[in-house]
């Protein structure tokens, strides 16, 4: 009986004890950990809220969508590939580096190495000031910390991809419209040039201000020939040559201001009125065409700008750590976890047995 009991306790407790208290003392892999604090800076200018009521309601946080589309990249196998290409991380993971338990071996899977990999990768989101905790497991303290600031630097230029592309469609675009509005500019302003090279004029407005001026003239002389020609007539003969004179200038006058006022008001066959109206249809045309070539040229300049500049920026509030020490396993922790397990399992079978025992007796 006491043979049995010996036994039960050498194979449930004692061994088991051993074997797994050697496995994490002297076998288990040491890990090194790397740990970084980032922070995703929007460059962008943001919108200021057009009234009270969008001031209050609630916006969804670009910089936490930002960060969990970080986070995600961080863990997919697009990383992972990326950094087993530049550091050979499955070659590592099936080397002797690795205890027997954790190793990778050559019938491992892709998703063995993935899932390995996600494994020593720890991110972590903070609410409050919207940084993200990065941190990286390596049996090298040094690859460790290699590896977690390239890990950073594919995530922030990733982060800037999708808005370099999009600025680049965007560019692409504009950049379009920049060569069809200087085509509609330059035909407007061949529309002008004919219709002052056909009309031999640079502008009709002026003419017309010329034309008022002279008319003005023309109606100062005529009232001051009427006014001379009636002060003669009193004491002067009818057929006199002075008076005869007068009355011919007074007619040539009115005749002369019947064919400016025809010309003024579009009476003509070469009316200014109406040659100012296509003037100035045209004119207006070349200025819109103008400044619409301009605000092209202006939003060119801003495409281009973001199309080459980094819309965010990753920034880096403490960089990889380098641990003298190795953070993991807690070797204490684990074999006083264990001890306890198989006590427990230790006690359960004794128990089990001593029921059994007492219904057979």
């Amino acid at each position: 009986m006491k043979l049995l009991k010996k036994t039960r306790f050498l194979f449930l407790f004692l061994l088991p004890f051993l074997f797994f208290s050697y496995y994490i003392l002297f076998l288990q892999t040491e890990l090194h950990e790397s740990s970084s604090t980032v922070l995703i800076k929007d460059l962008k200018p943001t919108a200021t809220p057009s009234d009270m009521l969008s001031a209050l309601m609630p916006v969804s946080s670009s910089n936490m969508q930002d960060s969990k589309l970080l986070e995600k990249f961080i863990y997919s196998s697009e990383m992972f590939q990326k950094v087993d290409e530049k550091f050979f991380l499955r070659q590592h993971y099936r080397s002797e580096k690795l205890d027997f338990l954790q190793r990778m071996y050559s019938f491992s899977s892709f998703e063995n190495y993935f899932s390995l990999y996600k494994k020593r990768l720890t991110i972590t989101y903070d609410d409050l000031s919207g940084t993200l905790d990065i941190t990286f497991l390596h049996t090298n303290p040094k690859l460790a910390q290699e590896i977690l600031l390239y890990i950073i630097h594919q995530a922030e230029e990733k982060l800037n991809m999708y808005d370099k592309e999009n600025g680049n469609e965007l560019l692409d675009f504009i950049n379009q419209q920049e060569k069809e509005n200087k085509k509609i500019l330059i035909i407007s302003i061949e529309k002008l040039l004919s219709y002052q090279n056909s009309h031999k004029t640079i502008d009709p407005s002026i003419d017309i201000k010329a034309k008022s001026g002279i008319l003005a003239k023309l109606e100062t002389n005529l009232v001051q020939k009427e006014i001379e020609y009636a002060n003669l007539k009193q004491y002067m003969n009818y057929q006199s040559i002075e008076l005869k004179t007068l009355r011919g200038e007074i007619q040539s006058l009115k005749q002369k201001l019947s064919e400016v006022r025809s010309e003024l008001s579009g009476t003509g066959s070469d009316e200014l009125n109406e040659n100012l109206f296509e003037f100035e249809t045209l004119r207006s045309d070349v200025e819109f065409n103008k400044e619409r070539y301009k605000q092209t040229l202006i939003q060119l300049d801003i495409a281009s700008i973001q199309a080459t500049q980094n819309a965010k920026n990753l920034i880096v509030i403490t960089r990889p750590t380098l641990s003298d020490y190795y953070s993991s396993p807690d070797k204490m922790k684990n074999i006083l976890t264990l001890l306890l397990v198989l006590f427990m399992i230790y006690g359960i079978v004794t128990m089990i047995y001593a029921i059994i025992k007492d219904h057979r007796d």
